[in-house]
């Protein structure tokens, strides 16, 4: 990514004007802002509802029991695909009505959640990324 913003910002520093779709921005000034690596422990609250199964396919919500261990193990699995540290804590903090979707295939469970979640901080920034739960192609668990 660093070599990637580099090059972003070496082009947009040789124009004066960019053209973003019907609008023209006039450029003053380019400067690369890098946060750095996030702290390993960050509050995510999602914007759509997370989905979880537990066992027989049996749908979990927060406070279920249960709950944590598979959002957990939701996380780790993330974790190996990305090839990162799957070590991993949550807490629910605040969780959202239960309500039912209906999805091609048929219908989901879910709630909106609030959850701290203490990880590597390369998984923190994938989880903004990519969502928390099962589902997230479809539209569940996207992070605010």
């Amino acid at each position: 990514m660093p070599a990637l913003a580099a090059a972003l910002l070496a082009a947009v520093a040789q124009r004066d004007r960019l053209r973003w779709g019907p609008a023209t921005l006039r450029v003053k000034g380019v400067q690369l802002d890098v946060d750095g690596e996030p702290e390993g422990t960050a509050v995510l609250s999602t914007q759509s509802p997370v989905l979880l199964k537990g066992e027989a396919d049996r749908y979990l919500l927060p406070g279920d029991d249960g709950y944590a261990s598979a959002l957990v193990s939701n996380i780790r699995r993330k974790a190996d695909v990305l090839g990162l540290p799957d070590a991993a804590e949550v807490e629910v903090l605040e969780a959202g009505p239960r309500r039912r979707y209906e999805v091609s295939g048929g219908w989901r469970i879910g709630a909106s959640l609030t959850a701290r979640v203490t990880t590597d901080p390369r998984l923190l920034s994938a989880l903004r990324a990519w969502g928390l739960g099962l589902g997230n192609i479809q539209g569940f668990g996207w992070i605010r």
